[in-house]
């Protein structure tokens, strides 16, 4: 019943749960920049106004670039139909590909359409929007009244004292997940953007950023990018070999991260069963879709830090 009630509430609880997360990974900010006489009020208005550069900056370059693709969609369908023939013969040619999603009740296939569902699926809504930077200020301005009430709800000194530092350690946590995975994310953004500069794939730039941004997303990201990386590498270059060489380097780069790097610098305190991370990640994109995706994973901190206090494990007594 939770979930139901959540997945009808979609609309404004996505975009809460959102900010809420944000404010809680920004919060350490928050304390050390008061000490430095910022009021907390600044730095949220500071946060909101970035927020709305980068979504801004993001519509620009992306309808600018999904317009010169739209325009350019007959000669580039062309091109990769005639690619996908000389690269795997005749029955894989896009005509052959259009008739079967026709025969199968798809209907023809439509590139204008395909982009504007997809534009509409990925990007927010203008109204939640509003709800997520509104929600992302007030957390963030009122971050210190918002704990003090949190404690002070309850009555006796240790529960207090526990849910201060479960408040602690749920910022603390999320602010070293969001710090590592970022700069991780950082440098996978330069490899792809480098070595698509290299290989000559056209927007090195942009595919940097999206490789920023999908990396975020555990499995599903990362799968993402690298079908992305592949088709865009073959429409340009029309061989298997040459559009494979940008998604090999990322896969190379994301095993090491994986399984080097990430565990090195997160260390056993963050480390979260990779099962419990994939049963988390489809719960929570089917329950929200992608921003459900990105949240899976602080949600799932958050929700093993909570655990952790609720149920210490030195009060844990079980028979031998």
């Amino acid at each position: 019943m939770l979930a139901v009630a959540m997945s009808l509430a979609q609309t404004l609880l996505a975009p809460l749960v959102s900010a809420v997360v944000l404010a809680f990974m920004l919060g350490p900010w928050v304390t050390a920049l008061r000490k430095w006489g910022v009021p907390p009020v600044i730095f949220a208005a500071a946060v909101v106004v970035g927020a709305l550069l980068i979504i801004h900056a993001a519509i620009v370059q992306g309808s600018t670039i999904a317009v010169d693709w739209v325009g350019r969609a007959p000669e580039l369908l062309a091109s990769f139909s005639e690619k996908l023939r000389s690269a795997f013969g005749p029955a894989f040619s896009l005509e052959r590909l259009q008739s079967t999603f026709a025969r199968s009740g798809g209907g023809p296939f439509d590139a204008g359409a395909v982009l504007q569902s997809t534009m509409n699926f990925l990007t927010p809504t203008i109204g939640e929007l509003i709800v997520f930077l509104a929600a992302l200020f007030f957390s963030l301005s009122g971050r210190d009244e918002l704990r003090r009430y949190l404690v002070f709800v309850f009555d006796d000194k240790e529960t207090r004292l526990r849910t201060l530092r479960l408040l602690n350690n749920i910022e603390r946590d999320l602010k070293s997940y969001m710090a590592v995975v970022a700069a991780i994310n950082l440098v996978l953004a330069l490899i792809v953007t480098v070595t698509a500069f290299a290989v000559g794939l056209p927007n090195p730039l942009l595919w940097g950023i999206v490789a920023f941004a999908l990396e975020f997303i555990p499995y599903v990201g990362p799968i993402a990018i690298y079908v992305a990386l592949f088709l865009v590498g073959f429409a340009t270059f029309g061989s298997i070999s040459h559009a494979l060489v940008v998604p090999l380097i990322l896969l190379v780069a994301d095993t090491l991260e994986a399984n080097v790097v990430t565990p090195s610098v997160i260390g056993s305190r963050l480390t979260l069963n990779p099962g419990l991370v994939f049963l988390g990640l489809v719960f929570w994109t089917w329950l929200w879709g992608p921003v459900g995706a990105i949240l899976a994973t602080p949600l799932l901190i958050a929700g093993a830090v909570t655990f952790s206090h609720v149920f210490p494990q030195h009060e844990i007594n079980l028979p031998e």
